[in-house]
């Protein structure tokens, strides 16, 4: 197939939206497709990619490290009108998805959307008064941006629910984005060496590891007064928090005023490249957000081979076994009872197989061969004039 991904946001940014897109690309082609993707301009990349269409932008005024596309739908109805396109997978509901959503219906092929974002747990960028109002119009405009599309593709079931209660009718499928396991799983030993000497860390310390963007809804400050309160009774604890973000300021300070700037260690951003040497430094992962539809980083975190102390969310029905990969928690004494069972009782070290085996159900060459099975079955039901859910029937 001629497949076209439309998305705001692409390698080399990292975020979950970008990885996801990234590795969709990648399994497609390895099963024989010819995929091209339409992206935002990014001024880091330098390197010619192969079928990336970077299309303008300028930054987001509000989220500086996001960007939005600047262009108008005619000139790119040209391009993309040649490559002979079989079907349109949309990754986005701002402008480089309006335009792959236009395009498909000017074409007359099918439209794959998937709704990554749950836009309502980020309206306190807009700095806008009267937030219930606000949710309810994000709500509507997401109903709306999903119902134009033939399929509707999400990541868990919190996701699939939640746009049930949007109200959105279109067909919604569940398929997890996937991780290249091997890539977790192949960690420079020597590396790691030099990064623990780097950031001062020990063989005999408890190493909690939070790795993601550095902003409000990820509620890494909670993980922080966490780490504050076992520290009374365990100085062996050390947080490292890899990524940076419009929070990255505030939470310094919120360490260097609570004087524990020797125990929580800020990495900042990482190249993607190296990203499974930061994950082998953690003894488990962490995290206080409850705003993810997936959470790759913690498919990532499975895969290699760290155990799970989360908060409680219903997008980690799919991946964590309570006990077996992980805990989740709800309040502050189930997150500090959790981590004492993990190094009192050396439970961690006895989950990393379990953590491994969770993350091989979500591998990315499942995620390339559902969404391609996602595509056919679109293709099959616009050929034959059925509905998808007939020819998925068939199919499935």
């Amino acid at each position: 197939m001629n497949i076209g991904i439309f998305t705001d946001t692409y390698y080399p940014e990292i975020n979950g939206v970008a990885n996801s897109a990234y590795q969709l690309k990648k399994e497609l082609e390895a099963r024989g497709n010819n995929v091209y993707v339409f992206t935002v301009s990014n001024p880091k990349m330098r390197d010619y990619e192969t079928h990336v269409f970077r299309i303008s932008s300028i930054p987001l005024v509000l989220l500086k490290d996001r960007r939005i596309g600047c262009t108008t739908l005619g000139f790119w109805y040209k391009v993309i009108k040649n490559l002979n396109l079989d079907v349109i997978h949309t990754q986005t509901e701002f402008t480089v998805g309006h335009i792959g959503r236009k395009v498909a219906r000017k074409l007359g092929i099918p439209l794959i959307h998937t709704y990554h974002t749950i836009y309502e747990d980020y309206t306190h960028y807009l700095r806008i008064p009267g937030n219930q109002k606000l949710r309810g119009t994000i709500r509507s405009l997401s109903r709306v941006c999903c119902d134009h599309a033939d399929i509707v593709v999400v990541p868990t079931k919190k996701v699939k629910n939640l746009l049930i209660s949007y109200g959105v009718k279109k067909n919604i499928v569940v398929q997890p984005t996937g991780v290249d396991l091997a890539k977790f799983q192949n960690v420079e030993e020597t590396q790691v060496e030099r990064l623990r000497e780097q950031y001062g860390l020990k063989h005999t310390d408890h190493v909690l590891i939070s790795i993601g963007r550095l902003s409000k809804e990820k509620s890494i400050d909670e993980i922080i007064a966490l780490t504050e309160k076992i520290r009374q009774t365990d100085q062996r604890i050390k947080l490292v928090i890899v990524g940076n973000g419009p929070e990255e300021k505030i939470l310094k300070k919120i360490v260097i005023d609570r004087q524990l700037d020797n125990c929580v260690i800020f990495t900042g951003a990482v190249n993607w490249s190296e990203i499974q040497n930061y994950y082998a430094l953690g003894n488990v992962f962490v995290s206080a957000s409850t705003s993810e539809t997936q959470g790759l980083t913690y498919v990532e975190a499975l895969a290699s081979g760290k155990p799970l102390l989360v908060k409680k969310d219903e997008c980690l029905n799919e991946i964590l076994e309570y006990g077996k990969n992980g805990y989740s928690f709800t309040t502050d004494s189930e997150f500090i009872s959790n981590y004492q069972k993990f190094f009192e009782a050396n439970e961690w070290t006895n989950m990393n197989a379990s953590a491994v085996d969770a993350a091989k159900h979500i591998s990315s060459s499942r995620f390339g061969y559902g969404i391609e099975q996602i595509y056919m079955d679109a293709l099959k039901a616009e050929k034959e004039g059925q509905t998808y859910e007939k020819i998925h029937a068939v199919a499935g």
